[in-house]
């Protein structure tokens, strides 16, 4: 055997003896606290009903055994993971795993130490929520932790960043469109410029769990606003022109064949420890969940397959409930995709063969998801 074929049977066996990392991203929820009030939280609506609580180091270590299965973990839920002590062993522990790492704060606690501490941790992806975007909200605000000086430390933290000579975290701010504040929201493009942060991401109050929520939003079921509209332009006009990423999330409600969730690929666990296909079935509250949809309320229940504190994650993962759950997105993808072929061959196909390619009818949604507005894209 020659050394070139000896080279490339090792590369080979490189490559077999990788794990294989099929899941898209666990998403963990370390704390359902969080230092800033705001009128349109689950937390401040739901009050005494709100369970506060930090996962455990002993819970994320359950989760972290599975870790070579996942490419992405992800700290995202119902509350700020920086209220978790245990945050930067966390993050350690999961890129000493060989994951990406992504962390979404409201940035109050971004001060200089903090942020040096969340650098140390070779992070991949910051996401900002700025949900204190206007006056109106920052007035709420009961901790004092103004808007501006959550810009500031972010502003700082990019510095910092770009004083290592590194392209990571990825920093991205993200602003709630609202009616209150989307004539104000292209102002917002050139702060962020000058901020020297990746991207800006105008999301949606994609959960609504009272009235007065459904008041606020500012995406719509049938008839456009017309000055939303041109907000959204003025913003991507302005991102161009400030060679700046945007993401704008749409303002019309559209079922979507898959969710950006994706339930067949990412799995969620709450801060204690419920093992659950996205953070809109596990709110962590006493009772099922409310939610307003399409101006009428319904009501869901809490949906999880299992505890990771109590049970083996891939015994979870293989229950029957959960299969059956996710073969409905599964089944919705490959049809996803079947769409995305059936108009690469269009142009070179004749209308005799048309019925023979084309792509069967998707099963409904989950009753689950049937009134959740990630569904429908917004």
């Amino acid at each position: 055997m020659t050394f070139l074929q000896m080279t490339m049977l090792n590369r080979l066996a490189d490559i077999f003896k990788k794990p294989h990392r099929g899941f898209e991203a666990f998403q963990i929820e370390a704390s359902t606290y969080s230092a800033l009030e705001c009128p349109t939280c689950p937390r401040e609506i739901f009050g005494e009903r709100w369970i506060f609580r930090n996962m455990s180091m002993e819970t994320f270590e359950k989760i972290a055994q599975y870790f070579h299965l996942t490419q992405w973990v992800s700290f995202y839920g119902w509350g700020d993971p920086m209220e978790n002590e245990h945050i930067f062993s966390m993050l350690r522990l999961a890129k000493d795993k060989g994951c990406l790492t992504g962390l979404s704060t409201n940035g109050t606690h971004l001060n200089e130490a903090v942020s040096g501490q969340l650098l140390s941790t070779d992070l991949d992806l910051l996401v900002v929520f700025l949900e204190a975007a206007t006056h109106e909200v920052q007035e709420t605000l009961s901790t004092g932790a103004g808007f501006m000086r959550i810009t500031e430390q972010v502003e700082g933290l990019v510095r910092k960043r770009n004083a290592r000579s590194s392209g990571t975290p990825k920093v991205k701010l993200s602003f709630p469109m609202t009616r209150m504040n989307m004539k104000e929201l292209p102002g917002f493009v050139s702060l962020a410029a000058k901020m020297g942060v990746d991207e800006v991401i105008f999301h949606n109050l994609d959960y609504l769990p009272d009235e007065r929520c459904n008041i606020l939003r500012a995406f719509y079921h049938e008839s456009p606003t017309g000055i939303f509209e041109k907000s959204v332009e003025e913003i991507h006009r302005l991102a161009k022109e400030l060679n700046l990423a945007v993401k704008t999330l749409p303002l019309k409600v559209e079922e979507k064949l898959v969710c950006e969730q994706n339930p067949h690929v990412r799995v969620f666990f709450s801060a204690g420890g419920m093992v659950a296909p996205c953070p809109y079935l596990m709110i962590p509250k006493k009772g099922d969940i409310r939610r307003i949809f399409r101006n009428r309320e319904v009501h869901v229940p809490q949906t999880s397959f299992g505890n990771i504190r109590e049970e083996d994650f891939l015994t979870v993962w293989k229950k029957d409930s959960y299969r059956k759950f996710r073969q409905i997105f599964e089944e919705r993808k490959k049809a996803e995709v079947s769409a995305v072929q059936l108009l690469d061959v269009l142009s070179n196909i004749s209308t005799s063969m048309l019925n023979d390619i084309t792509p069967k009818k998707p099963p409904e949604l989950s009753e689950l998801c049937q009134t959740c507005y990630k569904a429908f894209g917004v």
